[in-house]
């Protein structure tokens, strides 16, 4: 059984419904702004009969000083219509549903759902349909056939027969933890005692929610008088903010990379309350495959590159991320971004092969000296590498961001040395200096 409580015109007195339907059920579905439904079956072993919870309910809704109608019956879209329609205390029983709501006009149905197409109320009115009665009278094939599921749903909705469960919000979680300290802590190990503790908590939190952590933000308050006058208002807190390239919902790593950062970045006075908070995101399923190489975790992956960033610093350790230029070699490392390893699958063979040469690249370009000779190079002399021309294509001059500071313009060849490789070698026009790129493998 279902009750449902409807106040008139009443918006304002929204949150001492949902106050009074709390008191007699947990779940509770705010069905309008001036409606609430919630179960009622419960409570037959506390109260006892329908009439006596009625009863009960509307005590406490006099308590509480709100006036209105009840609706009780055995499915919630029932129990709605019959508040919002009928004044004072209306209960059904089980069957009973077609004739209490027969006489309720039809117009209340597309109220009660307002996602229904207005012309289907037209269309009622032509058939000359005023009432749920009316509707209910129809004989359902007729009704599918000229109105298809929509129709189907309407009359159901007028007999009463639409069962389903309440729509229940889902508790609204907190991911965040604080922390007073009673003494300030300058040592990183009993910090970290208390980090983990709270880390595990948030963890907790949203593995329950099916939930990981893709973003963590730390702030901690510092001791006052430990800092310098000219720092004191400036640095009185300590906030840093780790992004992960794959969200994570281990404790222990999320821990490991905020020490990593912390030994990097120490405080500049002792911590005296901090507080941790993550944003939530959907965690990464990945399904592995048979034939597929075996690859490091991504947390653990993650604490590796936040140990190598610790090292070479943070703006040369990531992916290098090609940028919008025609420039040779132009990139920017950007943060690592960890995917799955895609499955190898067999492609079917091209109708005709075609034979491409790989070149591998030196970088940076290697400084070489090239004696030129009718405007052609002839000789060139490279670290690890020397020789005589003996077949020589080019030059294919290319230039471009003239208007920038990394404006370039060069003379590109591909020679061929005596020692038997193809290489790629080019000059530059303003510093007329040569350079060798890279060898054809």
């Amino acid at each position: 059984m279902f009750a449902c409580i409807h106040i008139p015109g009443e918006a304002a007195l929204n949150s001492e419904l949902l106050a009074l339907a709390h008191e007699f059920s947990p779940e509770v579905e705010e069905a309008a702004v001036n409606a609430v439904l919630f179960s009622i079956d419960g409570l037959r072993k506390l109260i006892g009969s329908p009439y006596q919870i009625a009863s009960e309910i509307c005590r406490a809704g006099y308590a509480r000083k709100l006036k209105g109608n009840l609706g009780i019956a055995s499915n919630p879209d029932a129990a709605l219509l019959l508040a919002r329609n009928c004044t004072g205390v209306t209960l059904v029983t089980t069957g009973e549903e077609a004739e209490k709501l027969a006489p309720i006009p039809v117009t209340s149905l597309f109220a009660h759902k307002a996602t229904l197409d207005s012309g289907l109320l037209e269309v009622l009115r032509r058939w000359g349909l005023k009432t749920c009665g009316d509707l209910a009278a129809l004989p359902e094939t007729g009704v599918a056939e000229r109105l298809g599921n929509a129709g189907i749903y309407l009359q159901n909705l007028a007999r009463g027969k639409i069962d389903r469960p309440l729509h229940i919000p889902a508790p609204v979680t907190n991911y965040e933890e604080r922390m007073e300290l009673e003494h300030p802590l300058d040592l990183l190990e009993p910090l970290l005692f208390l980090l983990g503790r709270a880390l595990g908590e948030l963890c907790k939190r949203l593995r329950s929610q099916s939930r990981a952590a893709r973003i963590l933000k730390a702030r901690f308050t510092l001791e006052a008088h430990q800092l310098e006058a000219h720092q004191l208002e400036a640095h009185q807190e300590y906030q840093c903010e780790l992004e992960f390239p794959v969200p994570l919902d281990e404790s222990h790593t999320l821990l490991k990379l905020l020490q990593l950062h912390l030994e990097r970045h120490p405080p500049e006075a002792p911590i005296t309350a901090f507080v941790l908070r993550v944003e939530p995101a959907e965690p990464r399923r990945v399904q592995g495959g048979f034939f597929l190489p075996p690859t490091p975790p991504a947390d653990k992956l993650q604490i590796t590159l936040a140990r190598i960033a610790g090292m070479v610093g943070k703006e040369n350790a990531g992916t290098p991320q090609l940028l919008n230029t025609h420039r040779p070699d132009a990139f920017q490392m950007g943060a690592l971004r960890v995917g799955g390893i895609e499955n190898a699958e067999t492609k079917e063979p091209r109708q005709q092969e075609v034979l491409r040469l790989a070149m591998r690249l030196f970088r940076p370009a290697l400084q070489a000296r090239v004696r030129v000779s009718e405007s052609a190079p002839k000789n060139i002399v490279a670290r690890g590498v020397k020789g005589n021309v003996i077949r020589a294509a080019g030059p294919w001059k290319t230039s471009g961001e003239w208007w920038a500071s990394t404006s370039w313009i060069r003379e590109e060849w591909d020679v061929v040395l005596d020692d038997g490789a193809l290489y790629r070698i080019y000059r530059e026009v303003e510093t007329r200096e040569w350079y060798l790129h890279g060898i054809y493998d």
